[in-house]
């Protein structure tokens, strides 16, 4: 027998192959397309929560330079022009502090003990609540190449988000304003702390002198005018010398802040110059501003004695700057020019304090003074000063507080400008932002089809059944004859002439065809049967033999012979005819397995090919001991291939036969 090469498949897989892949496994495909677009179905409707998205856009303002912060200390310690770094607001927004103060106000820690296991509950601390603010509620975004920050709450209580947003705003401005303030500002608390205590003090005295008036019926000589006047007056200075003081304690204060700043420590460190000669020129200045006071009762500021001491009270001011120069200078580590303008600014600010506390101990001695004055009177007339004294103390105090109040309210206007503004406010959506259900179904679907590609392809590379005639040219690479089921002699009669033909094409004086199938395929006796009546037909004298037992199911049982006999009569001439033209050999239950495989069955064959045209023997299918044995000394071989029943493994075991052609069984 001729040899016939192993069939060589190509690795290469062209884009029709997978196309003709996708055509044969689409029910895999619209099934896993289908089971996936429920089950994303199926988790928008009964697991997934909607989540709502709150959102605020804050705008960050530019910082203005207050009066200390100058030069290179104004840029090291953010008192610049431009916007503050995004950066740095979006971390305060987050801050532990912000948060903390959120958590307490919504009591969150409650709300999320409620919505957790009973398990973790009671270990659920306010920490954890804030680091999951944080992490997953809470989020900050800077807007690009602007000073806009937007913030958003994420949560599925869109209430609930809602108060986040708005106390997280309302924290976030309340710290930045505290940031910001300087000591004008400080002062500006302390004036409207005082004015309502003033106001109220007012009222009271001058309802007590009212009285007094009534019921003494007093009328003032010019001299206790005279000493109302001169109290008012020295009364008028020391309150306005007490503001200042504290004024300028407040810009001490902060000085000493800033310079622990700059040099990065953690605390504010209080740094308060001292050396003898600074002690003994603050000395001198307090009793320069004492002699400067006690003169001023007698004569005015043009006086010749007045101006003289003045003079020499700025001369000790210089010394003492001076003084507190050499000190500060001294106890720089580094030429660093933003601390050197700080300390600069602190020396001055420290020489206007002492020089206000020297002209307080000035003011305060010559009101003693007074005092002494006022013991000569009687007693009717110091009690009716006393009052008229407190009432015009308390009316010039009044009116300070009142004027330094407008003052430092104008000079801390600029502080509102750099509070951040709301741009956009919060408000509740009527819908959730997640899950976009759309969007999720959409992306289901994309996925389902995927998946569905992914298994029709992990599905062609496992099945070893034939789905359709392409896989049969591709494996086999021949083209096949097409027979369409449910078969009917009528409807297939041109694929029966076609594989008459290929029966009569030979030459050789062989004359058996050999029909056999891949896998169990009923057909495949329909088609035998059809052929040999065919041939018969045509005036050829046919044997049909069935080595398989299957034809007994479209032939007479009667009309033909079992193996057993055909093997054992000695006759070949004398076969009974099934019909004219058409004899049938049939197995029975009483043949032998092995019969059809012994050497007189194979000799019985050879002798019919003088006395018959045709002989067709069909074999179980193609994997069975009768096939292969058949195969070999046929002259043709015909397979019969149908979807979903022959395997490749089936194909590749019929390619090594000889003269091998293709019968396709498929569906009309």
């Amino acid at each position: 027998m001729e040899d016939k090469q192993i069939i060589q498949t190509s690795e290469e897989i062209t884009l029709s192959d997978l196309f003709q892949i996708l055509r044969r496994r689409i029910g895999i495909i619209v099934f896993v397309t289908v089971i996936t677009g429920l089950i994303t179905l199926f988790y928008l409707l009964f697991i997934a929560k909607p989540i709502y998205s709150i959102s605020a856009t804050i705008k960050i303002p530019a910082k203005s330079a207050s009066g200390i912060n100058l030069g290179a200390a104004a840029v090291l310690l953010g008192g610049s022009t431009s916007a503050p770094g995004v950066d740095e607001q979006i971390e305060i927004i987050k801050s532990r502090r912000v948060l903390k103060n959120v958590v307490n106000e919504l009591n969150l820690l409650h709300y999320f003990k409620s919505k957790t296991k009973d398990k973790a509950k009671e270990e659920l601390t306010e920490n954890q609540v804030i680091e999951k603010l944080y992490k997953d509620i809470v989020k900050a975004s800077s807007q690009k190449n602007t000073s806009l920050i937007q913030i958003t709450v994420e949560l599925d209580d869109k209430q609930l988000a809602y108060n986040i947003v708005q106390s997280i705003i309302k924290n976030y401005i309340d710290i930045s304003k505290e940031l910001n303030k300087d000591e004008n500002s400080y002062l500006y608390d302390f004036v409207q702390q005082q004015l309502p205590i003033v106001e109220k003090e007012l009222a009271e005295i001058e309802e007590k002198l009212q009285k007094f008036q009534q019921e003494k019926s007093l009328v003032p000589t010019e001299e206790v005018k005279q000493l109302v006047t001169t109290y008012t007056e020295l009364d008028n200075q020391i309150v306005n010398a007490q503001l200042n003081l504290r004024a300028i304690e407040e810009t001490v204060t902060l000085l000493n802040k800033q310079i622990s700043e700059v040099k990065g420590m953690a605390v504010a460190q209080s740094y308060t110059p001292s050396s003898e000669q600074l002690e003994e020129l603050k000395k001198q200045l307090a009793e320069l501003e004492i002699e400067r006071n006690s003169l001023l009762l007698k004569y005015t500021e043009e006086a010749p004695a007045v101006k003289e001491v003045t003079e020499k009270i700025e001369v000790v001011k210089k010394m003492i700057n001076a003084e507190l120069s050499r000190i500060t200078s001294a106890k720089l580590e580094t030429q660093d020019p933003a601390l050197s303008e700080l300390y600069a600014s602190l020396s001055k600010a420290i020489t206007e304090r002492e020089s206000l506390k020297a002209t307080l101990q000035g003011l305060q001695k010559a009101k003693e003074e007074l005092d002494k004055k006022l013991e000569k009177f009687p007693e009717i007339q110091r009690e009716y000063v006393a009052l008229q004294r407190e009432q015009t103390i308390k009316q010039q105090v009044y009116a300070t507080l009142k004027a330094k109040q407008e003052e430092l309210r104008l000079s801390t206007a600029g502080m509102n400008f750099n509070v951040p503004v709301v741009i956009d406010e919060p408000y509740i959506p009527e819908k959730p932002a997640k899950p976009n259900k759309k969007l999720t179904l959409a992306v289901g679907g994309v996925l389902g089809i995927f998946l569905g590609i992914l298994g029709a392809f992990l599905r062609e590379a496992t099945d070893q059944r034939i789905l359709d005639k392409q896989q049969v040219v591709s494996l086999l690479g021949q083209e096949t004859i097409d027979y369409t089921n449910p078969f009917d002699a009528k409807k297939n009669s041109e694929a029966l002439k076609n594989t008459l033909v290929h029966t009569f094409e030979t030459s050789d004086s062989n004359k058996i065809t050999h029909i056999t199938s891949a896998g169990k395929i009923p057909e495949k006796n329909q088609i035998a049967f059809e052929l040999a009546k065919l041939s018969a037909s045509l005036g050829r004298r046919t044997v049909l033999i069935d080595t398989a037992g299957e034809l007994s199911l479209n032939v007479s049982k009667e009309k033909a012979i079992s193996i057993s006999k055909f093997v054992s009569d000695k006759s070949d001439k004398n076969l009974p005819e099934y019909s004219e033209n058409l004899c049938i050999v049939l197995k029975t239950e009483d043949d032998s397995d092995y019969l059809t495989l012994s050497p007189k069955f194979k000799e019985k064959l050879e002798n019919l090919n003088g006395e018959f045209d045709t002989i067709f023997i069909i074999t179980p299918d193609v994997s069975s001991a009768e096939a292969k044995y058949t195969a070999e000394f046929s002259s043709k071989n015909f397979l019969v291939a149908k979807p979903k029943i022959s395997t490749k493994k089936d194909l590749l075991t019929a390619y090594t036969m000889k003269e091998l052609n293709l019968l396709w069984v498929s569906k009309d």
